[in-house]
């Protein structure tokens, strides 16, 4: 998992009851604390997929559904009948099993790619992609082609349109995302979903633009289901407790999340940030909650320590590079002393990348003289990137374990990939956003999930403003910008 992925984790129990709350706030543990067995047995309208599950709809059931989504596409978007069938879909489609939804999207993808009807040809009440969508769209299409993506285009806003005002039905908005979600997973499974997907992307970089999304904060006393959503979308360092969370959105903490209008209590991305008086170096330290306040008179130094995307159906939308530059906006507008922003992050991707290197690769990016140290100091090195992952333990006080593991890090963040894409999906988006890679931690993560993944190693990504724009130009050119240290792993 990737810090910019989409997670469910679990909160271990609520604060103690020996924690000096006030009357709202164990309303709010009361509240929390009934829906928590309810929201573990039957998590966010997702029917759990029991043996006995049908794969497949019945002859009948199909029949029915293609009269169904036929006037769907069809029919003009105010056409009553067809907004009513369109929402039976919905409620349909959200109460079903994970097989009957496979094969409800079977049928969605069969009535998609036939939808001809006269709506379809006229395509004037169904609007039109935006000009940075891919080539399937492009002047070269054919009319019949440009009048089945605006009947799927109208199938789309037809849903999107709903308001979800029943408990038991989300938002239009919201469960397009979801729908697209299912997509995503099951387009291999399912002929025909790839242009679904592709039209419903295009729809969302329209409908999600940075422009109409609205940056909030999240605190202490916003509502429980958001700061349970918060505890279950954070991807990047699990929230243990409600005393775990408390720490993260205390007076020297702050937490931002970007939210759509249609979607108010359900963040699509956000971001914790910490005030500390130097760059930190490893996240126990952030998130020790015996750790004293900060004095915000005095500290230097803003660390964004987890970035979370929620929202799996968004995939390929870009609003996260507006994130954390929208974020420094805020920070200097309420603390104009505040001048160093930096992050403390991951590298998801580096175990993986070691355990398929072969021995002489690894052997040509540490060099004759750092091999000529390891052998002095441990023997024959390794002879495989599995063997190298085994040699280097997250915690190795040996500075030759050291050396080597950042060694590695450092060559893996900057030189693996393609020009201006990083290999790792957390340096392509920090990269991207006109970061540096300033500095690698040892030991800086030595959870199990941090061990896992990077050897306990994590990086400091620079984030200077009046330096963005050329860092993302040097990257662009297959030279992103490094700190000297991190130059001389290399």
């Amino acid at each position: 998992m990737s810090a910019l992925d989409p997670a469910e984790q679990k909160v271990s129990a609520p604060l103690e009851a020996t924690e000096p709350v006030g009357d709202t706030l164990l309303s709010r543990f009361g509240r929390w604390w009934s829906r928590k067995g309810d929201a573990e047995a039957a998590p966010a309208k997702r029917p759990k997929v029991e043996e006995g599950d049908t794969p497949a709809l019945s002859t009948r059931a199909m029949k029915r559904q293609r009269e169904q989504l036929r006037p769907c596409f069809d029919a003009r978007l105010t056409d009553g009948a067809a907004n009513a069938a369109a929402q039976a879909w919905q409620a349909e489609y959200e109460a079903a099993s994970e097989p009957v939804r496979q094969a409800m999207l079977t049928v969605l993808a069969e009535v998609a790619a036939g939808a001809d009807g006269p709506g379809a040809k006229a395509g004037s009440h169904s609007g039109s992609h935006s000009g940075s969508h891919s080539g399937s769209h492009s002047g070269a299409a054919s009319g019949l082609s440009q009048a089945l993506s605006n009947a799927r285009i109208r199938f789309f806003k037809r849903l999107a349109a709903h308001h979800g005002k029943s408990d038991n039905s989300a938002c239009g908005l919201h469960f397009l995302i979801q729908l697209r979600a299912d997509m995503l997973r099951w387009h291999k499974r399912v002929p025909g979903l790839r242009v679904l997907d592709e039209d419903l992307e295009a729809l969302f970089s329209n409908w999600f633009d940075v422009g109409l999304l609205e940056l909030q904060p999240i605190t202490w006393d916003s509502p429980a289901s958001l700061l349970e959503k918060l505890i279950r979308y954070e991807a990047v360092h699990e929230i243990a407790s409600w005393t775990d969370l408390r720490n993260r959105l205390d007076s020297d903490r702050r937490c931002y999340a970007f939210f759509h209008p249609r979607m108010p209590r359900e963040p699509l991305i956000f971001v914790e940030v910490a005030f500390v008086p130097e760059m930190a170096a490893n996240v126990q330290a952030l998130l020790d909650e015996a750790a004293p306040l900060e004095d915000l008179r005095r500290v230097k130094w803003a660390i964004f320590y987890s970035i979370s995307n929620t929202q799996a159906g968004l995939r390929g939308v870009s609003f996260g590079n507006f994130l954390l530059k929208r974020v420094i906006e805020e920070l200097q507008r309420e603390f104009p002393k505040l001048k160093q922003f930096a992050t403390l992050s991951p590298l998801p991707g580096f175990a993986d990348w070691l355990r398929k290197q072969h021995g002489d690769a690894i052997a040509t990016i540490l060099g004759e003289k750092r091999l000529a140290r390891w052998t002095e100091r441990h023997g024959t090195p390794p002879t495989d990137g599995a063997g190298w992952l085994a040699a280097l333990p997250a915690d190795a006080p040996d500075p030759v374990v050291r050396d080597t593991a950042l060694t590695l890090a450092a060559h893996y963040l900057v030189r693996e990939g393609a020009p201006g894409q990083p290999a790792d999906p957390v340096a392509r988006f920090h990269l991207g956003n006109g970061a540096c890679v300033e500095r690698l931690n040892w030991a800086a993560d030595l959870s199990r999930k941090g061990r896992a993944q990077s050897c306990g190693m994590m990086v400091n990504y620079l984030y200077v403003p009046e330096a963005l724009d050329d860092n993302l130009a040097r990257l662009g050119d297959g030279n992103p910008r490094m700190s000297r240290a991190v130059g001389k792993l290399l």
